[in-house]
């Protein structure tokens, strides 16, 4: 599945928050896989959800939430 599928599928489709089902979340770890196998960095993958969260007219707040959420790593695991 391309980066920017996996990047949307990570989201809720009603929420859109970032990894807050276990499929999203799944789907978190292989988008965080794929941008490292295609060689994109952190700050690009960031703008990638960004314009994600954009295009689904999110708030500037949520926007900034969710960013926080893709940068804790404890979210792209299962429970422990």
């Amino acid at each position: 599945m391309p980066l920017n599928n996996l990047i949307a599928s990570s989201y809720g489709t009603e929420d859109n928050i970032f990894a807050g089902h276990e499929l999203d979340r799944q789907r978190a770890l292989l988008s965080l896989t794929a941008a490292d196998e295609e060689g994109v960095g952190f700050a690009e993958f960031l703008e990638k959800h960004r314009q994600y969260l954009t295009n689904k007219k999110c708030s500037l707040e949520h926007i900034e939430e969710q960013l926080q959420r893709v940068q804790r790593l404890d979210l792209y695991f299962g429970l422990d």
